[in-house]
């Protein structure tokens, strides 16, 4: 029997599978938002003396954190419950009946699941930014608080490299004592070394000012180096030091508060001052995985849901909360091992959509056509 795309059948089976998807992606993030208001609330208008309107608006922000993550468990329930509904009602036995495959019945479901990639990286972006913004206006983020480094060095992209004995950070305002720079050796084998006893943001200029220091013009072509010029200097800038106190203390910050991008760039900082990046490095692989995972959960999924065609819906539940739990929980041992190095992060990040693509292979060549 040939189907026409987008058939009674077709339709049926998406109309089926969009209702429980939107009922799991849209349904259970508003009710966890909600949870969370009511067991926050009093927290943030009595202790953090929040707005009323900031309150609603932060918890506004938080909803599409909330959509990102579950997504792949919605496009999974979504799957098992519309196949396991047409099992216990005999449908599935009528279209087998009928010469209808099961790949043709379950691809309308897999093209669906296949278009909540994009969607669910396109909300993980937006989610970096509002879950951001969530914690501004919620006062998650302490802001007047001071951050404090020591002993620590920074590689600049330009070049140069900083090596400070402290440095404090208040309110973007910044201030660094005991600042060695060195700067890149030039075609003529000269670099230029810095010396200074403090130095001051700058926001205004965007560059660091240098105080009470020295500079030296050092040469390289011999085997020991040579000084070439010495002068003093009671304030001085670097166009090249520009990078915000913030770059240089590395905040930190978490991958949800992050898009791509900025991820990425934060990774970078991270390795130029000498930072190690633990589990974050396996979050920038995630960004990626966990979007393809909505596919990959559903070719899972689908030969698990038939198994036992006339099983309850209490079954259909147990697979897709198993399946889900599983997924989330082997996540997060893999970050921690890719964390420790054990594992490159890609592979770590990876893992879990490798091992259920695997027993997805299987269990669909077993599925009777």
């Amino acid at each position: 029997m040939r189907l026409r795309f987008l058939g009674v059948l077709d339709r049926y089976v998406l109309k089926q599978w969009l209702a429980t998807f939107f009922l799991a992606a849209i349904g259970v993030p508003t009710v966890a938002v909600v949870i969370d208001l009511s067991e926050r609330f009093s927290k943030l208008s009595v202790t953090r003396h929040v707005p009323l309107g900031d309150i609603f608006l932060g918890q506004l922000f938080l909803f599409p954190s909330k959509v990102a993550i579950l997504i792949p468990a919605a496009v999974l329930f979504a799957t098992v419950f519309t196949l396991n509904t047409m099992g216990r009602h005999s449908e599935l036995t009528a279209v087998q009946g009928g010469g209808v495959s099961f790949y043709r019945l379950i691809a309308p479901m897999l093209l669906l699941a296949t278009l909540a990639v994009p969607v669910d990286y396109g909300l993980q972006e937006i989610a970096g930014y509002s879950t951001s913004r969530h914690n501004e206006l919620h006062h998650d983020k302490n802001s007047s608080a001071t951050a404090y480094r020591v002993g620590f060095a920074f590689a600049s992209p330009t070049g140069w490299t900083w090596a400070f004995k402290e440095m404090s950070q208040r309110q973007g305002e910044g201030h660094g004592t005991g600042i060695l720079g060195e700067g890149a050796r030039s075609r003529r084998g000269v670099r230029w070394t810095v010396a200074a006893d403090s130095a001051i943001w700058d926001a205004k200029a965007r560059t660091w000012a240098l105080r009470d220091g020295t500079s030296y013009l050092v040469s390289d072509l011999v085997s020991d180096s040579t000084v070439l010029a010495t002068f003093r200097f009671k304030a001085m800038r670097v166009r090249e030091f520009a990078e915000t106190p913030g770059e240089l203390m590395t905040e930190d910050k978490k991958a949800e508060e992050m898009t791509t991008g900025e991820l990425r760039k934060y990774l970078e900082q991270l390795k130029l001052s000498g930072g190690t990046p633990g589990g974050l490095a396996v979050e920038l692989p995630l960004k990626y995985a966990v979007p393809v995972a909505c596919l990959v959960v559903a070719l899972f999924g689908a030969p698990l849901a038939i198994t036992n065609a006339r099983a309850g819906a209490a079954i259909g539940l147990a697979i897709a909360l198993g399946t889900t739990l599983t997924y989330l929980t082997g996540t997060q041992i893999m970050k921690a091992i890719g964390g420790k190095e054990i594992l490159s992060p890609e592979l770590a990040a990876w893992s879990m959509n490798i091992f259920f693509v695997v027993f997805a292979v299987i269990l669909l060549t077993r599925v009777k056509s």
